[in-house]
């Protein structure tokens, strides 16, 4: 089958992805699923591991966002028949780590051990894929497969949601207008929110937050920030900031713009990204960072049912679909040129 492999550049974090062929996967332990992949979603943590930002393992099918159909089971898969429509967390977690066990499985130790589907265990950029049984999520019969590759990347949208704790009072301000940045705001822009905020330098980002709600866009390279935050809230500056960049140049960003008491709700991922704090500043004011990490099996349901109800505008969020043979010369191409939401492939 074809499939997108990564490699690893010799003695660096960084490498290549090529298109090759290879093996059709089997299942080997009787907890296992087979999945013909139907649909796959580019992320931007799929080009991050190629720039280095974002480990993985070589060799490794990469693509963590990925829709399909059950084509075998393992002996002790009981729930499950041929052709079910599933879903995938790619984020393998124990269950009985201390995390797990406290309720917070997205933060499972075992994660660390590098099990992520499309990362470090091959993954849906390819024809078909074994998982494990806990990995999986069946969805409605007449749910579009395209539409439900969008499902991950929307469950990590609800769970920055729910952290960020959202009020109807508050002003929003989206640092990244990137795929996850307007996913994040698809999901805040149902509250009756003072005002929306998205900051942001790309020209075709920005028009399409203003498309999906925005109220307002402020290009950080043109304007000041600071003081057009000021402006538009009447100098209460931000309740609630999310940075889906994650570099330190929008950590500090923010830390200019929070209000009294306000939440820094962190959520753009890059491990080469070292900022300054002023512990004062979240004292005296009361203010929180918080972090956001991936997505819990509550959160998958739930962007499940946002879907199934069509909530979500999803024609607004896929904005190209190509043939997995594509991903090369189209799909990374396309989403380095940054004019792009989600980019579907089809194996």
């Amino acid at each position: 089958m074809l499939a997108a492999v990564f490699h690893k550049d010799k003695g660096k974090d960084t490498g290549k992805v090529k298109l090759e062929e290879v093996p059709k996967p089997e299942i080997e332990e009787d907890n296992q699923i087979l999945i013909e992949v139907k649909a796959c979603g580019i992320c931007g943590t799929d080009l991050k591991i190629l720039e280095g930002g974002h480990p993985a393992n070589d060799n490794t099918i990469l693509g963590h966002e990925f829709s399909g159909i059950v084509r075998d089971v393992g002996n002790q898969v009981k729930d499950l028949i041929i052709g079910d429509k599933v879903i995938v967390d790619p984020n393998e977690k124990c269950g009985f780590c201390e995390a797990c066990r406290r309720g917070l499985p997205n933060l499972c130790s075992h994660l660390a051990t590098g099990t992520t589907f499309g990362i470090f265990q091959n993954g849906g950029f390819a024809n078909y894929c074994v998982v494990p049984r806990n990995s999986i999520f069946t969805i409605p019969k007449e749910m579009d497969l395209d539409s439900a590759a969008l499902i991950e990347p929307l469950s990590c949208a609800i769970h920055c949601h729910n952290i960020a704790d959202v009020r109807e009072s508050d002003n929003v301000v989206i640092i990244g207008a990137g795929s996850m940045g307007l996913i994040i705001e698809t999901i805040i822009r149902p509250h009756p929110l003072k005002n929306l905020i998205c900051i942001e330098p790309d020209e075709w980002r920005a028009q399409k937050a203003l498309e999906l709600g925005a109220d307002y866009i402020i290009n950080p390279t043109e304007r000041n920030v600071k003081g057009e935050i000021e402006k538009i809230t009447n100098r209460r500056g931000a309740n609630v900031i999310i940075d889906a960049v994650g570099i330190s140049d929008t950590f500090e960003m923010a830390q200019k713009i929070w209000a009294h008491g306000a939440r820094l709700v962190c959520f753009g991922q890059d491990d080469r990204a070292i900022a300054h704090i002023r512990p004062n500043d979240i004292v005296r004011y009361q203010r929180q960072i918080l972090g956001s990490y991936i997505s819990t099996a509550c959160d998958f349901l739930d962007a499940i049912e946002l879907i199934a109800n069509e909530i979500i505008e999803i024609e607004k969020l896929i904005t190209h679909q190509i043939e997995l043979s594509e991903l090369l010369t189209k799909g990374f191409e396309l989403m380095k040129g940054r004019q792009c939401i989600k980019i579907i492939t089809n194996p």
